[in-house]
């Protein structure tokens, strides 16, 4: 399939005449649905801008941004957004926000369990999950298994930006290892007022509903064990609460782990 274009909108982009931007070719909108987990409050936006997107035929998503008081309770911040979502359908999937200076300190291996973690519980409530990044960040900071169990976002803009899209650019993150591009935070798109995100999708796939990966059986999941990706008895949330959370029996998981591990 070829690329098509979306946007990436919240409250700063104020109403939206979504019939417009349907109208200008967007085939997509990924929505700020609540604010950091500070107040954990909704998007004032939000409501409107989904059901503007979605009467309009187009594609939505959310995005959840990871900071400071996200890292503090993960398992709280992720469950904040479930809540305001309330099982609503999302074409575009959640995709999960990384940028944020309090969470690059915390070094690679840090932001590796935490997107798990996130993507554990999204993922058991029904929902495809993608990581969004800068360049920057995909090569310092993202982890090569993150890199092969999601599906990734990457923002990279021209230092003179001015919202056009150039097919051929030498900062266009290669297909191989995004599925979009963020090109732009200067565009222009009828309906909006002021300047707004663009955003292309290289294989034009907007429905990811059905990519959300099956559940995994109890092997699998003890092997991911093993490997760390589920945490330990110290992290916060625990190993028990993640498997507990992604609906797996943690004594049964348990008694696989140290079977395995006495096989090694």
């Amino acid at each position: 399939m070829s690329e098509v274009f979306g946007i990436d909108v919240s409250h700063h982009n104020g109403a939206i005449d979504w019939k417009q931007v349907a109208k200008a070719g967007k085939k997509f909108a990924i929505l700020k649905c609540q604010y950091e987990a500070q107040s954990h409050r909704k998007d004032e936006c939000f409501e409107a801008n989904y059901k503007g997107a979605g009467d309009n035929g187009m594609a939505r998503g959310v995005y959840i941004y990871i900071a400071r008081a996200s890292m503090a309770d993960p398992v709280a911040d992720a469950e904040s957004l479930l809540k305001h979502l309330n099982g609503r359908k999302l074409e575009y999937g959640i995709w999960l926000d990384l940028e944020d200076k309090t969470v690059d300190v915390k070094g690679k291996a840090y932001i590796r369990s935490l997107a798990y973690q996130y993507a554990d519980i999204f993922r058991k409530a029904g929902y495809y999950v993608g990581i969004y990044c800068n360049r920057d960040w995909y090569i310092r900071l993202i982890h090569d298994d993150l890199k092969r169990d999601f599906d990734v976002w990457i923002a990279r803009y021209p230092s003179k930006d001015t919202g056009a899209y150039n097919k051929n650019s030498s900062l266009k993150p290669s297909a191989r290892i995004a599925v979009a591009w963020q090109y732009s935070s200067k565009g222009s798109v009828p309906g909006i007022k002021g300047d707004v995100d663009l955003n292309v999708d290289y294989d034009g796939i907007v429905s990811l509903i059905a990519r959300t990966p099956e559940r995994k059986s109890n092997e699998e999941v003890a092997k991911e064990v093993l490997e760390g990706k589920w945490g330990t008895a110290k992290t916060n949330p625990t190993r028990k609460k993640l498997l507990e959370l992604a609906g797996y029996d943690y004594n049964e998981i348990q008694k696989l782990v140290n079977k395995m591990a006495l096989q090694k």
